[in-house]
């Protein structure tokens, strides 16, 4: 892996603006904008068939931790309120069906590629990710590039899939998409809405018929003990882009173990123990030594004597990130709203020596297969809400 200067296109902002990514502009460092094509990410094949195999071998013992920690009632270890450890009990028994999630990855550039952790819940940076770095590549390194990248293809795939044969529902199904519209200030989240309008365009794909809305928009018909939409129509069957641990911490909370027949939520309840770190300390319970894992605890003391990272276990965007040297000192430390839910210790992890940055792997799973992989860089050591986007390809002519 190696990051190389790239030419940005003149008009990239109209380009993307064409495939519906607005949000480019987003601040970032130095207040450089969010989307940064000044530079790109080059893997050689074999970088590409590592990732993907160790994504593969990732999400597979996840499955496996998910197997035990239901069995073993473990649910308790992640804040889940006791009366819906049955619900996600029964929607793991059950299979619900999943359509994505992505690992962070730090690859150290010799082969060692280790577990951050996995945003399977609510992953956004889906709409650069699967479209925009797309584009980009298509018109800037030309039709005879590639790029480890089939995420349109298998969102489209997936959702079929679950359409057909998890639903049995034929073509023109209604499919409700939801996102949070704003933080309170009244002002739109674009990049959640955005998200989910071009999750909309696979689903449509797919023979559903999709209808936005947004979760403040919800609500619960008592008569009938079913959630509607803002415009009083049944939702049986909703992708939502927020939250579980908000949704069962709630006021409504209750109404989901009331729902007449159960909506569908996709993704499922079962992935309540995927997006939260404590997930972490269960893997390398399971798998110790395994490659791919990181050292992982809910006590300091674990790690002693080596560089670690403490991490809210429902922490995002690195807030409330803590990294210490191998003395225990602070090395570098991030403000947000998150830890009153605890922390997770895990080793801290070798990156690429990539001169000035450090650059963390977004690796896309889609159902249960490896989809792509986008890069998110930072100067400093935690990957924030300042983190930039930059798009990568593959270079065929370098062993």
């Amino acid at each position: 892996m190696r990051r190389v200067d790239s030419s940005p296109r003149p008009d990239w902002r109209e380009r993307l603006d064409e495939i519906g990514f607005t949000f480019y502009d987003l601040p970032s460092e130095g207040g450089r904008p969010y989307w940064n094509e000044s530079a790109a990410y080059a893997f050689t094949m074999a970088e590409v068939e590592l990732l993907e195999a160790a994504t593969q071998e990732l999400f597979d013992r996840c499955m496996d931790a998910v197997e035990h920690i239901v069995r073993e009632r473990r649910f308790a270890e992640f804040g889940i309120p006791s009366r819906f450890h049955d619900l996600v009990a029964t929607s793991w028994d059950e299979d619900d069906p999943t359509v994505y999630g992505r690992f962070d990855l730090a690859y150290d550039g010799e082969g060692g590629v280790k577990l951050l952790e996995f945003n399977a819940d609510t992953p956004t940076s889906l709409v650069e990710s699967a479209v925009a770095q797309w584009q980009w590549l298509t018109e800037v390194r030309g039709d005879g590039a590639d790029q480890f990248n089939s995420l349109h293809e298998q969102l489209v795939e997936q959702w079929e899939h679950i359409r057909r044969a998890r639903w049995g529902l034929a073509p023109g199904a209604r499919l409700h998409l939801a996102s949070l519209h704003d933080s309170g200030d009244g002002e739109l989240i674009l990049e959640d809405f955005e998200t989910v309008a071009y999750m909309a365009e696979t689903a449509k794909a797919a023979g559903f018929d999709p209808k936005l809305c947004y979760m403040e928009d919800l609500q619960w018909d008592v008569d009938a003990s079913r959630f509607l939409d803002g415009d009083g129509e049944p939702v049986d069957r909703i992708f939502k882009l927020y939250p579980w641990e908000w949704m069962v911490n709630e006021q409504f909370a209750g109404f989901l173990l009331q729902s007449r027949g159960g909506t569908q939520w996709v993704e499922p309840a079962w992935k309540l123990l995927l997006s939260n770190k404590q997930l972490l300390v269960v893997l390398w319970e399971l798998f110790p030594g395994h490659p791919n894992l990181l050292p992982a605890s809910g006590d300091a003391a674990a790690l002693a004597g080596a560089p670690y990272v403490r991490k809210p276990r429902l922490g995002r965007e690195g807030a409330n990130v803590t990294v210490h040297d191998a003395d225990g000192a602070v090395v570098a430390e991030q403000e947000g709203p998150y830890g009153e839910e605890g922390f997770v210790f895990q080793r801290r992890a070798d990156f690429a020596p990539i001169p000035g940055k450090t650059a963390v792997i977004g690796s896309w799973v889609v159902g249960d297969s490896p989809a792509g992989i986008d890069l998110r860089e930072t100067s400093g050591p935690i990957t924030g809400d300042l983190a930039e986007f930059v798009p990568h390809y593959i270079e065929e002519d370098r062993a």
